[in-house]
């Protein structure tokens, strides 16, 4: 059921209505000044204004962005004072929230502002500019109230700040002003209003003038804006102007020149297009009566500007051409004032009129002045709005004519003047006087632009008549002979005064222009045929001296187009002739001026053109209002019916009205009327076509134009037509039908269809189809260049049936104007203007209606199957095939012969660089622009449909002409996507009343319909089971229902209501359906899928492949489309069927290679193909890799043969494979996806070891890796290439099976490792493939892993992890020493950072165990190996880390000694699951002590590798292991104070113990604080002078241990630690200890930070007060850098809840009352702590760079 529309009559009334951006825009109101302030005065302990706003929006605004400024501001502002004191924070705030994109809280963040600058005042001045700056990004967006929240915001800080903005207008103008030149107009707009009241308030209005215009020389762009923000600040209340008009308006108009301020330099033309704007504004604005004070400012300015003219000297340092300019200027604003709806704003026009008349009367104006003098007069004398009396509009006239102006100015204000009321009154006589001096004059030329005006106001006024019924219009031209007042004609000499009939002259003047010698050839017709336009209308001339000379020149042009020496130009001037003799001589003797027979002639000559046949039809009009019967006779009426008759089917209207009303003007013989019919004046046939003709087709004519055509129905119109020969008047009823479906009116295409179905009927079949092939045979070339022609935008003429060159006159005799000036050119203006008909015919409609008529009478139409089936195959190939290329056989793709030179030279672009995916892009652009907009597709359908539907109305299809041919095409349309076409072909077959298909005629309709489709599928069993179909019915139902459903598979949507959804599932029901079809029957479909390419499955795989390539014409290749379409199908059937067609899969598989050769072949030659063919062809190429893809991935066990194999390499790897490192960096290529499923199963693998012969270059996986070595190369691209080596390294050979067999490869070369290699001797194939290829990959591993920045990024440690992982297989394959050891340098890194997971440590250190082997010299690494025992953790990288550092004895046996004490200190119990053996670790202990004491000499690399395993062993938490490493550090530091120099110290206690010390004091576990505390303590008492321990030397009592402060430490009672910590704290506040800050921060500090911070010490409040009390003695003696970390980060505890609030409070306050810094001391501080970052800073620049 259709629902009814709801009434929009009440539209404007409903309460809730959409309203347009413009309707929104024009609610918004930013005019703050006239709002009423309800807010009172406070005082200073009330609440601010800033503080009410916040409370109101607190309840009106509950977004999260809203509620995040509260909680930064609520307890900042309750006062002033609170206010005054937090502005920075509270602006801060406000600064970031505005900054925030998308927020929800605009609008009370933008009345928060203003209220803080209410507030604030003078305060808040210095951030408005960081304010603006935030608010007006605001303003792009489409929603309005964001528009007028933000410039109300603006114009309250603009009121509240005045008094401060005026006093630096400068800095405000430059900062507000690049609103004012907003792309948005309705932003500028905004800006200036906004802005206005500000202008107002600043008391120098003239330097503000001079400020902003200077603006606009070095931004012009700011014009527009400028002058709308002039007018908003004069604007007013009430359609009024302000107050300050009066002073801006002088002002500002004296600033458009120099003339009146000398000093002043400016961008004049941009200020006048200011102020031009100012005066649109103000004149949509301000009301007539108002607009008096812009009236006088500008015409007082125009008078000052007059004056300084007209002086003999102009002011100093001011040129008259400036003045010039600055009078233009002016007179530019005044004309747009007063042509400002038709001068609805001229409020003083007689005064205005009187100014223009006083620049007008001086002397030496330039033209540009002069034009718009004269531009401004047509406005105030054409002006609707304004009245001036008659007489001084007469002197207003006289007086432009009378000035020094320049007559072509003055002819073109003239022109302009022809539309004026009472013109003939006031204008007229004063242009004849000036005329007939201009025609007078000496000057060739000058005569010619008189003659041209008159001829122009002729047209004008009393155009000629278009037909003969229109009457004859005389429009009196006086020429009096009296000069005009006040100036001298042009003429060159004086007229003679004893000339007595001076008045005769211009008309006699004018009547010789047609008076031709008679001995020369007419070249030029244009001076004749304007004299014909004006000799009727000239007065005083006498009639009988212009006829003769008129009825000459007529004869004599008729006679030169019948000897073929005039063309249509001497047509349109005898047509122009005739009418002005019959205006001249309303007698009847015609005859004897011109005789008939010229006229018929004429006629025959052009039976076509417009003006032969006006010409004709003005003659016979004359004849018969003269009663002349003798050439009106029947006969007469045979002979020129015989010329005119194929004019009744015109196109063209015009065509067949003259034509029509010329038989008319015949005494047609009607048939005698027999006696039993009423005796009723019959009318001609003629007549009532004329009738009919005279009514326009429109909605509320076209009932009355069907009464009139229903006359010409076959019965009827017997009796209507003229006696003659048979066949001769009948087909003008026929003929004058069919035109009328050329008129493009829906409704009335119906009835004259049944009108023609009558005369079908009733008309002899031979006549009738003679008239009516006729129209079909010839609308059939027309239509199809129309259809071809659609959518390009081409203003090509369409009115003549046998072409379009009508309206072209270049080269006809008689046209050659040159010398006539603009007279030649009006003449050939208007010589095309009567040609050309003015409208477009759709013959594409004409035809569809012919055809669609055809349907009502095809027992008429059958019979002529000989000339109807060759129109219809015609159209199928012409304009079929090429508008639909899914169903075309065959594409051009060459370019044309002769491109033009842009064209070549972007297809020469294409050639240098042809698989760039930037040069495809730019090729799309410039072939888009260049190629034509594609054939209509859907004109095209609509088109072959109504051609289908005729021989679907056939009874005997088998007798039709050509009927193979059509059935063929029956057939292949079956196929088609569109279920209409679909239908239409069906109805076709369903002709042939096939036996075996009629019953199932109405289920194969019901599947061409979407809403029966599913359910008539499923009813519709095919299956051998099913009772549906008869057995015997199959052979020849099934392959047509194969065909439908193929097409249906191809449908994408049968309307605009049905998408890609509904497509798949109609896809998915017809594949599901096809599942249950027999394989015979199943084949068949494949066969139909197939069948374009059908030739490409002959013979061999490899030969299919070679044809291919070497038989592709590109002139006749598969359309593009339709080869995507195929692709497209072949991938859901192989997804969906794949099971099913195992047998035909080797079919698909050498089309679709053949496919894939082809295309390529092409893309070889591509600087051969027209634009736009390069990306489809590159898309293809790349949709047939995918499909090949397919293949390997969805059928691994299918038996690929070697020629299938080699056929593969041919046709998509060989042409691809060596563009691998070029294409696939940005994105993984079909081709690289291809060899990534090789290499995901081992059957493949030999393909990749396929050489091509004679081409090394040519290797698959050469080129492969290559890729890594690209600049840039994309994530994905990387992992394929990663993923391809992977998989080569660690799959096994592949063992084949009953249903996998191994594959049988052609020239397949695997490489052998080279000579020396290490390998072992069962090495797979991949690994053996990956062999030569080894050491680019290093090179690409080099790479990332020295990245570290790469490397550090969380996002990448997954990526990072697997190249690890690769890295570590492939690394056991490097020969290169220099390149193993250079991998281990940058390996090793990775694991001295640590927090790496244990798969990663694992793999880089089996990679460096390999890597070792090869390396240059294993023991340079000993040490970094070593460092790694203090660092890896976990058992299992443990373990591994112990086996890599054995694998060093073994290159280097002099460490044996180092390696086997480090297995044994990290021996695991294999007794027992992760337990280490401490038996063993301890005896490895005992003999490192032993052999450190007995040392003479100091074994660094031993030493090196026992503390970074006593390191560890700390880290273990067991205390008998941890002993033992004690002790041995203990003997270790002791000699190396016994044995130890200086490089010795620095690199064993600096650089490791000390740096492992401070780590471990600052542990979380209390017994390897202990060991460090221990470690500490031996190190101070060994080393007490040196700089490091020497303060330390304080804290320690070697006599009494209980006043050691590094035992209390390690104390097992903690009362005893707090009591240690309390005491230095002490002795540090009296001054009894003193220490450095560096001492303090790293060995007392940390003592500090665990008693306050760990989670056991919190029960301990001895531990926590002296922790405090340790901290302000600290922070007491702290530098400042050392003292504001501690603040910093005490400050962050206290933020983040790192401890209980109360102790976080109390150390924030102890740290503060430690503060102890002069000013003095601190500045320098501060100064230094800067220094330093800048330095720090530099040497980060230089280390990046």
């Amino acid at each position: 059921m259709k629902l009814k529309s709801k009434s929009s009559y009440h539209k404007s009334e409903n309460t809730y209505r959409f309203l347009t951006f413009a309707e929104r825009l024009a609610n918004v109101n930013i005019d703050v000044i006239h709002r009423i302030d309800r807010t009172g005065t406070y005082d200073e302990e009330v609440d601010t204004y800033f503080f009410e706003g916040l409370t109101k929006w607190r309840d009106l605004n509950l977004t999260d962005h809203f509620l995040a400024l509260m909680r930064d501001l609520f307890n900042q502002c309750q006062t002033f004072n609170l206010l005054v004191f937090h502005q920075k924070a509270v602006v801060a705030s406000l600064k970031a929230h505005l900054a925030v994109k998308n927020s929800m809280a605009y609008q009370p963040l933008l009345d928060l502002v203003v209220r803080l600058a209410r507030d604030l005042q003078t305060d808040f001045y210095p951030h408005f500019p960081d304010f603006f700056l935030l608010i007006t990004p605001l303003l792009e967006t489409k929603d309005t109230e964001v528009l007028e929240w933000v410039f109300t915001c603006l114009s309250y800080l603009y009121k509240y700040l005045w008094r401060l903005m005026t006093r630096d207008m400068s800095n405000i103008y430059r900062l507000y002003s690049p609103l004012l030149a907003h792309k948005k107009e309705h932003i500028c707009n905004f800006a200036a209003e906004s802005f206005s009241f500000l202008m107002r308030k600043v008391p120098d209005m003239d330097g503000l003038l001079v400020l902003m215009l200077s603006d606009l020389k070095a931004h012009p762009e700011k014009a527009k804006g400028a002058g709308q923000l002039l007018f908003e600040m004069c604007k007013g209340v009430r359609c009024m102007f302000h107050s300050c008009a009066e002073k801006a308006f002088p002002l500002a108009l004296r600033k458009l020149g120099p003339t009146l301020d000398p000093a002043l330099q400016l961008p004049w033309d941009t200020v006048r297009d200011a102020l031009d704007q100012m005066a649109q504004a103000a004149a949509n604005h301000v009301d007539k009566e108002h607009f008096l004070v812009l009236w006088e400012s500008l015409q007082a300015c125009v008078m000052e500007v007059l004056e300084v003219l007209q002086r003999e000297e102009m002011p100093k340092g001011v040129l008259k051409e400036q003045v010039e300019e600055q009078l233009e200027r002016l007179l530019f604003v005044l004309h747009t004032l007063a042509s400002h709806k038709d001068g609805a704003k001229v409020t003083k026009p007689q005064a205005v009129c009187q100014t223009v008349m006083k620049v007008v009367r001086t002397p030496g104006l330039p033209a540009s002045c002069s034009q718009l003098l004269l531009q401004i007069t047509s406005s105030l004398l054409l002006g609707e709005n304004i009245f001036l009396p008659s007489p001084f509009i007469q002197e207003t006239v006289q007086t432009v004519f009378a000035s020094d102006i320049d007559q072509d100015l003055i002819l073109e204000f003239t022109k302009e003047m022809f539309t004026m009321k009472q013109f003939e009154k006031l204008f007229l006589p004063t242009l004849l006087r000036f005329s007939s001096g201009l025609l007078r004059s000496a000057d060739p030329s000058t005569p010619q632009r008189g003659l041209e005006v008159l001829v122009q106001l002729i047209l004008s006024k009393a155009p000629p008549p278009s037909d003969g019924s229109m009457a004859f219009e005389v429009y009196p031209l006086l020429f009096t002979g009296a000069p005009p007042q006040g100036k001298e004609t042009p003429q060159a000499g004086s007229c003679d005064p004893e000339e007595q009939d001076e008045s005769r002259l211009v008309p006699e003047q004018i009547l010789s222009l047609i008076q031709l010698p008679l001995d020369q050839p007419i070249s030029d017709l244009s001076l004749p045929w304007a004299a014909l336009v004006l000799l009727p209308h000239l007065r005083p001339l006498a009639g009988t001296s212009v006829v003769p000379a008129v009825t000459d020149l007529l004869n004599r042009l008729l006679g030169l187009i019948q000897t073929q020496e005039l063309g249509k130009a001497g047509l349109f001037v005898a047509r122009q002739a005739l009418s002005c003799l019959l205006t001249l001589d309303s007698s009847a003797h015609l005859l004897s001026l011109v005789p008939v027979d010229k006229v018929v002639a004429t006629l025959q000559k052009y039976p076509t053109d417009l003006s032969a046949l006006l010409l004709g039809d003005l003659y016979y009009t004359r004849l018969a209002l003269g009663g002349l019967s003798e050439h009106r006779t029947h006969n007469a009426l045979l002979e020129v019916y015989q010329i005119l008759h194929a004019n009744v089917s015109s196109n063209i209207a015009k065509i067949r009205l003259l034509t029509l009303r010329i038989f008319t003007h015949f005494a047609a013989e009607l048939p005698v009327q027999t006696e039993g019919e009423e005796s009723e004046a019959v009318q001609p046939v003629f007549a009532v076509c004329l009738q009919a003709e005279r009514v326009p087709a429109t909605v509320q004519d076209y009932r009355e134009k069907l009464l009139h055509l229903r006359k010409l129905r076959h019965d009827l119109a017997q009796g209507c037509l003229p006696q003659g020969p048979p066949g001769t008047f009948q087909q003008v009823p026929l003929r004058y039908l069919i035109a009328m479906l050329y008129i493009n009116f829906k409704s009335l295409w119906d009835p004259i269809i049944e009108l023609l179905v009558s005369h079908a009927r009733g008309m002899d079949n031979k006549s009738f189809w003679q008239v009516f092939y006729e129209h079909l045979q010839t609308v059939a070339g027309l239509a199809e260049k129309e259809l071809q022609r659609r959518g390009e935008d081409r203003d090509e003429d369409d009115s003549d049936d046998e072409g379009d060159d009508q309206s072209d006159l270049s080269g006809e005799a008689g046209c050659d104007v040159i010398e006539s000036g603009d007279v030649g050119v009006l003449f050939l203006e208007q010589a095309k203007l009567t040609s050309d008909t003015g409208a477009r015919t759709d013959f594409t409609n004409f035809r569809s209606q012919l055809w669609r008529a055809m349907t009502h009478f095809p027992d008429c139409v059958e019979p002529r199957s000989r000339e109807l089936t060759p129109l219809f195959l015609q159209f199928i190939s012409n304009e079929y095939f090429p508008a639909d290329l899914l169903v075309a056989p065959t594409q051009d793709l060459r370019k044309k012969e002769s491109p033009a030179p842009k064209d070549a030279e972007m297809s020469g672009e294409g050639e240098e660089d042809q698989d760039s995916e930037e040069e495809e892009e730019e090729e799309e652009k410039a072939g888009g622009r260049r190629q034509k907009k594609p054939v209509p597709k859907r004109a095209a359908a609509k088109q072959l449909i109504s051609h289908m539907k005729v021989f679907a109305k056939f009874s005997n299809p088998r007798s039709l002409y050509m009927e193979p041919r059509l059935n063929e095409l029956y057939h292949q349309l079956l196929c088609h996507h569109e279920q209409e076409i679909q239908k239409a072909a069906l109805d076709c077959i369903l002709t042939y009343r096939d036996p075996h298909i009629v019953p199932y005629k109405e289920n194969l309709g019901r599947l061409l319909d979407d809403k029966h489709f599913k359910e008539e599928i499923v009813h519709f069993n095919i299956s051998e089971e099913g009772e549906a179909v008869d057995p015997l019915h199959r052979v020849t139902l099934i392959p047509l229902l194969m065909r439908i459903l193929f097409g249906r598979l191809r449908s994408k949507g049968s309307s605009k209501f049905q998408g890609k959804a509904s497509a798949s599932v109609r896809s998915s029901i017809v594949l599901r359906f096809l599942g249950g079809c027999q394989t015979e029957e199943l084949g068949m479909f494949i066969s139909l899928l197939l069948e374009p390419l059908g030739h490409h499955a002959q013979g061999s795989c490899v030969e299919a492949v070679e044809r291919a390539v070497s038989q592709t014409d590109m002139a006749a290749v598969l359309p593009l489309g339709r080869q995507h379409s195929l692709l497209n199908v072949i991938t859901v059937v192989i997804d969906k069927l794949g099971h099913l067609i195992q047998g035909h899969l080797p079919q698909v598989l050498q089309i679709i290679l053949s496919l894939n050769a082809s295309n390529s072949a092409i893309l070889d030659q591509r600087e051969q193909l027209k634009p736009g063919c390069i990306a489809p062809l590159k898309k293809l190429r790349r949709l047939g890799g995918l499909r090949v893809l397919d293949f390997f991935e969805g059928f691994e066990s299918y038996a690929f043969t070697s020629q299938e194999l080699d056929a593969i390499f041919l046709a998509g790897v060989w042409p691809q494979v060596c563009r691998l490192s070029t294409e696939s960096p940005y994105s993984p290529t079909p081709l690289l996806k291809l060899i990534h499923a090789w290499s995901k199963n081992p059957r493949f693998f030999p393909l990749m070891a396929k050489r091509r012969p004679d081409h090394p270059e040519c290797d698959v996986l050469l080129n492969v890796f290559s890729i890594m070595s690209a600049k840039k190369i994309s994530q994905a691209t990387t992992t394929m290439v990663l993923d391809i080596a992977e998989s080569l390294i660690t799959s096994p050979d592949f063992v084949a099976t009953e249903t996998m067999l191994e594959l049988n490869v052609n020239g397949c070369v695997v490489p052998q490792p080279p000579e020396g290699a290490v390998v072992s001797d069962g090495l797979p194939l991949g690994s053996k493939l990956l062999l030569p290829h080894v050491s680019t990959l290093l090179v690409f591993f080099s790479g990332v892993v020295s990245n570290t920045e790469r490397t550090k990024r969380k996002k990448n440690r997954t990526q990072v992890a697997k190249e690890l992982s690769i890295l570590s297989k492939i690394s056991r394959f490097v020969n290169d020493k220099e390149q193993s050891s250079t991998l281990i340098t940058l390996l090793l890194p990775y694991l001295h950072r640590g927090s790496n997971s244990q798969d990663t440590e694992m793999d880089i250190l089996a990679t460096v165990q390999n890597l070792l082997r090869r390396c240059l010299d294993p023991s340079e690494f000993l040490a970094p190996l070593s460092k790694l025992f203090s660092i890896i953790m976990n058992k299992l990288p443990r373990m591994a880390l112990t086996k890599t550092f054995l694998t060093l004895s073994e290159m280097e046996p002099s460490l044996d000694y180092i390696t086997d004490v480090t297995a044994k200190l990290n021996a695991f119990d294999s007794r027992h699951l992760d337990e280490i053996h401490f038996d063993v670790r301890l005896i490895a202990f005992q003999d490192a002590t032993r052999r450190i004491e007995a040392m003479t000499e100091l074994d660094m690399p031993y030493i090196n590798t026992i503390l970074n395993n006593c390191f560890y062993t700390y880290e273990l938490s067991d205390m008998s292991l941890s002993d033992n490493a004690t002790l041995c550090m203990m003997a270790l530091i002791a000699q190396l104070a016994a044995l130890g120099k200086d490089e010795t110290y620095k690199e064993v206690v600096q650089k490791t113990l000390l740096e492992a010390v401070h780590k471990g004091l600052r542990s979380k576990a209390d017994t390897v604080r202990h060991e460090y505390t221990t470690i500490l303590a031996c190190l101070v008492k060994t080393f007490p002078t040196k700089a490091e321990f020497r303060e330390l030397v304080q804290l320690t009592d070697y006599n009494d241990p209980e006043s050691d402060f590094f035992e209390h430490m390690k104390h097992i009672q903690i009362h005893r630690r707090g009591r240690a910590l309390r005491k230095l704290a002490k002795q540090l506040s009296d001054g009894v200890v003193v220490m450095s800050s560096r001492s303090l921060q790293s060995y007392i500090m940390p003592y500090t930070m665990t008693a306050l911070f760990d989670p056991d010490m919190i029960k301990h409040e001895a531990m926590t007060s002296a922790g405090t009390e340790m901290v302000a003695a600290v922070c007491s003696k702290l530098t400042w850098s050392k003292y504001l970390y501690y603040l910093r980060q005490f400050i962050h505890v206290l933020q983040t809840g790192g401890s209980e609030q109360k102790l976080a409070v109390s150390l924030l306050v102890t740290v503060l009352e430690a503060f102890h810094f002069e000013h003095k001391t601190l500045t320098k501080e501060m100064e230094a702590a800067k220094a330093r970052e800048a330095e720090r800073a530099a040497a980060a620049v230089a280390g990046s760079e």
